[in-house]
């Protein structure tokens, strides 16, 4: 079994490739878990029901996740045809030897960023669904910080950042953005009620 994947790992996927599906997946996990998290918090925001902060979730984790599998594909085949296009302007002994392989693949970087959005968007969508109201805008922001740590863990693992900085940063852009949609969430919600 070891083998077959080794095999399949070498004939579909390529060192710029593995790159490129990893910058797709730490990207569409993050994008999942600070949209999510932005939407079913201003929702409680408003002061909506418990049925109505799941749905909204559910419809922000499909339509984000098909959003971003979409933006992948055209931004990974455009990239590749600039690939391609730079590749058939040289004439050397190198160029010939690139095969289909060595390109990047958009259905790879599409394929992970609708994955990784969609697990990533379960983090906030299942904090806000299991808590008591009560409890809900609290345990929601907790796993959503718990959540993006782990990702700029993973995403830091090789950077020259220190891993600090790189935490700090992603959290930051994640209390912002669940800020500002609890602060609309509750200025719309006030709002449609009176």
């Amino acid at each position: 079994m070891l083998n077959t994947i080794k095999i399949w790992q070498n004939r579909y996927f390529h060192f710029w490739d593995c790159l490129n599906i990893l910058r797709a997946g730490i990207l569409g996990a993050n994008d999942g878990i600070i949209s999510v998290s932005g939407i079913v918090l201003g929702a409680v925001g408003a002061d909506l029901s418990n049925t109505t902060l799941f749905i909204s979730g559910i419809s922000g984790m499909i339509a984000g996740a098909c959003s971003m599998a979409g933006g992948e594909y055209v931004s990974v085949s455009a990239q590749k045809e600039v690939q391609l296009s730079k590749l058939n302007q040289v004439a050397t002994v190198d160029a010939t030897r690139l095969r289909e392989i060595d390109l990047l693949n958009p259905i790879h970087a599409a394929g992970t960023s609708f994955v990784s959005f969609m697990l990533g968007a379960l983090i906030p969508l299942l904090a806000i669904s299991l808590s008591t109201p009560a409890w809900r805008l609290i345990n929601t922001i907790l796993a959503m910080v718990v959540a993006l740590s782990l990702n700029a863990t993973v995403s830091a693992k090789r950077a020259t950042a220190s891993l600090p900085k790189v935490i700090f940063r992603n959290v930051m852009v994640g209390i912002a953005t669940a800020l500002i949609t609890y602060l609309v969430g509750l200025l719309l919600g006030g709002q449609v009620a009176a």
